[in-house]
């Protein structure tokens, strides 16, 4: 060595060795800052030194290695494009006692020469016999060494230099070699080519083992490949088309065009192979058959994208909706965190609300909103499980479920997919359909999703699932658990209005292409007394009748008059309301299609105590009933009636229109309340109207459908209800101008209601 200050020179993916040569290019202004310091102080001297990370443009002086190798530039080429070839002979390892980092960022190094190891003759001459004859082996067999490294290395005795030149020639990488130049002891870097080299004999000889598997494979096919196209053209030659064979030929092409994960290609191909071994005449051809173009048909990979702009789908939502407002308002939210996280997952939305109030169609028109394709289903009267997740193939006619055949039709895989009407599923010796759903509706199951026919997991964490009902009563809980429930609560007359207006009217409008004058005293009335409904169904059929009368007389644009369109009155609104009865009081009642006014009347007579109830009741208002006789009977002293009336005298409560079956504790304060007016001699009034579930106690318990039975009792012209106080917070979705004329009444106890009637 001739000097033991030398300029550093960082190697990147190739490796110097002692007595070998290295070609490598300098293109940096700083590397030929340092070849010209060599130059002109070192003698063409420069250390090498390997990085271990090779993407590192500044390495940490304290971190680089305390073993380089001496070189010397041999030749120096300057290439036109200013990029500098050299040719460098690597001389000896040297250990780093410390580096320098100079003011020009080069870096230099004090080297010291690397210690002496004494060996045993012995042991040496053994390794070197057994390296000459594994590197002879690896020759043989590997085309990845050149057998020129034989005449470099014939006549080398030294053990250093033998290993240094082998190891320069052997196929391993970069990080492999580095582990040589950190080895001074050439005993030891004997032992680790040895090792070196027998992986990579195993490793060549697998090479060439599977080579050899795959040519005979490639020849096995070619072959089968002109025998096929030999069969083919003799079949053409005498006019015998094979249909079966352009089938496969299509249904290959079907398969080839799409995208699927990769069991569901395992699977494809596998049934394939089936479908080309299987006869003809076979009846199980055409069920692989149909199989296979089931399973190439479904949308495995094509999505759509969404539409995330918020103001856009709010107001593509507001044209075809007015009102309900908490479902927008849910689609809004979902955008926005689908948005930020970019998350694939869909929630599970379920509108429960009385018919006509728009759940269906506004489920299209959030598909429209967001830019997503539409599937309908109907799992009403469903009583099959099979129908949703399908029937095994070894049934005849077996075909997947409806989740299946609905993704097929609709072509992606992130639909808007509506299942309509889930509360009325029903179940037999068949199975349990809502059980089936279960699996469908569940975002931490749904993405492993396996019809019965298919047999493979689908995902469906995609899709968007809405789900329609008239009532979460009949619902089934561990179905209902799995919902986001969204309630959906009557219109009002003066949203139905709007509806009318803005929505029902313009489109017919543009239907019948005629304008029709319709006054908004006209709407109202056909809403109060032609239609009965909680949403706008009634009310679109009969503005469409007058559309048609119109279209066919030739009136459009004169003045309409209401009754000679659609007759006379249906429905009388104040009718029952005009006198007040003993015994007779409004109950407000709910029902799966809106709000209602009861009439819950009483009669006494002659008798032995008994109680009859009739008006198709069920067990929750028989019992609300006699919990009420019980508290008469209880606090006849509070109440000031004689106690003997009830031993002498049977009473008789009726519902009035005794044909709709009716159910619910609600009834209770209604009940007392008519027995009492009936004791006491003492009318109702007939604008009062109650709800609420009586105890034992007197105490006044809160009950569902508040916003409808309000709704109701402000469309039959009642003036005073009484609420439990526990339902206040229900009343704050109606609008304050809907109850500005009513008086609302929050009780507690019946003896607030007792106090302020009798």
């Amino acid at each position: 060595m001739v000097e033991t200050n030398l300029p550093v020179l960082f190697l990147r993916d190739v490796v110097l060795f002692p007595y070998n040569e290295l070609r490598i290019e300098i293109s940096s202004e700083l590397e030929k800052r340092i070849l010209d310091i060599s130059e002109r102080r070192h003698d063409n001297h420069i250390l090498f030194v390997n990085l271990s990370d090779t993407l590192e443009e500044r390495p940490n002086i304290r971190k680089l290695p305390k073993m380089g190798v001496l070189g010397k530039i041999k030749t120096k080429l300057e290439l036109p494009n200013g990029i500098i070839r050299l040719v460098v002979v690597g001389i000896d390892r040297v250990e780093v006692l410390n580096y320098i980092e100079n003011d020009d960022n080069s870096y230099s190094a004090f080297v010291i020469p690397t210690k002496e190891y004494d060996y045993n003759e012995v042991e040496a001459n053994a390794l070197r016999r057994i390296l000459l004859k594994d590197l002879n082996d690896y020759i043989e067999i590997s085309s990845y060494i050149s057998n020129n490294v034989l005449g470099r290395i014939n006549g080398v005795n030294s053990l250093s230099r033998l290993s240094d030149i082998i190891v320069f020639e052997l196929p391993i990488d970069y990080m492999e070699k580095i582990r040589y130049i950190d080895m001074p002891n050439p005993m030891n870097r004997i032992k680790l080519i040895i090792e070196d080299l027998n992986r990579e004999m195993e490793t060549v000889k697998l090479e060439n083992e599977i080579e050899e598997n795959l040519k005979n494979k490639l020849d096995d096919d070619q072959k089968n490949y002109i025998l096929k196209e030999k069969i083919k053209l003799i079949k053409e030659e005498i006019n015998e088309i094979d249909i079966k064979d352009n089938d496969i030929e299509k249904l290959n092409n079907k398969i080839d065009a799409s995208e699927y994960p990769d069991y569901v290609s395992e699977r494809l191909k596998e049934e394939m192979n089936r479908y080309e071994l299987t006869a003809p005449t076979s009846p199980e051809l055409s069920i692989i058959r149909n199989y296979i173009e089931w399973v190439v048909s479904l949308p495995w990979k094509k999505s759509t994208k969404d539409k995330n702009d918020i103001d856009e789908v709010m107001s593509s939502l507001n044209k075809t909706h007015f009102g309900l407002d908490s479902v927008k308002e849910r689609i809004i939210e979902y955008i926005a965190v689908n948005k930020r996280i970019k998350s694939d997952k869909s929630p599970i939305l379920c509108l429960i609300g009385p018919p006509g109030v728009g759940k269906t169609t506004l489920a299209k028109s959030i598909a429209d909103a967001l830019g997503r394709k539409f599937v309908k289903i109907s799992v009403g009267g469903v009583h099959d499980e099979g129908e949703i997740v399908g029937h095994r193939r070894t049934y005849m006619g077996a075909s997947p479920g409806k989740i299946i055949q609905g993704l097929k039709k609709v072509g992606v895989n992130n639909p808007v997919f509506l299942i309509d009407e889930i509360d009325k599923l029903t179940k037999d010796y068949k199975g349990d359909p809502a059980s089936a759903l279960l699996d469908v509706l569940d975002k931490e199951q749904n993405r492993m999703f396996c019809d019965n026919y298919i047999e493979l997991e689908y995902d469906l964490s995609k899709v968007l699932f809405i789900l329609t009902g008239n009532d979460t009563d009949t619902i089934p809980d561990a179905l209902r658990d799995r919902l986001e429930i969204i309630d959906l609560s009557s219109y009002t007359v003066a949203e139905k209005e709007n509806i009318a207006n803005n929505y029902i009217i313009p489109k017919l409008e543009n239907d019948y292409q005629i304008k029709v004058n319709l006054s908004s005293n006209n709407i109202k009335n056909i809403i109060l007394n032609y239609t009965r409904e909680s949403g706008v169904r009634q009310l679109e059929r009969c503005l469409d009748k007058i559309f048609r009368k119109v279209l066919i007389n030739k009136t459009d644009g004169e003045k309409i008059d209401i009754k000679e369109y659609l007759g006379n009155y249906k429905y009388q609104q104040l009718a029952n309301e005009k006198d007040s009865y003993v015994g007779v009081v409004n109950a407000l009642g709910y029902t799966p299609y809106g709000g209602c006014i009861l009439k819950v009347s009483s009669l006494m007579y002659q008798g032995n105590g008994n109680l009859i109830y009739t008006g198709m009741l069920g067990d929750m208002v028989k019992e609300s009933g006699y919990v009420a006789i019980s508290y008469i009977k209880g606090n006849y002293k509070i109440i000031d009636i004689d106690s003997k009336i009830f031993r002498e005298n049977d009473f008789h409560i009726h519902f009035e229109n005794g044909g709709v079956p009716k159910d619910g504790p609600s009834a209770g304060v209604a009940v007392i309340t008519a027995i009492i007016s009936l004791i006491k001699n003492i009318p109702i009034d007939s604008s009062i109207s109650m709800t609420g579930e009586i105890t034992l106690r007197g105490k006044i318990l809160p009950v569902g459908g508040i916003k409808e039975k309000v709704l109701a009792a402000i469309n039959n012209n009642i003036k005073t209800i009484y609420i439990p106080i526990d339902n206040k917070e229900d009343l704050k979705d109606i609008p304050r101008e809907l109850i500005k004329g009513i008086k609302i009444k929050y009780v507690n106890s019946y003896l607030e209601i007792y106090n302020d009637l009798f």
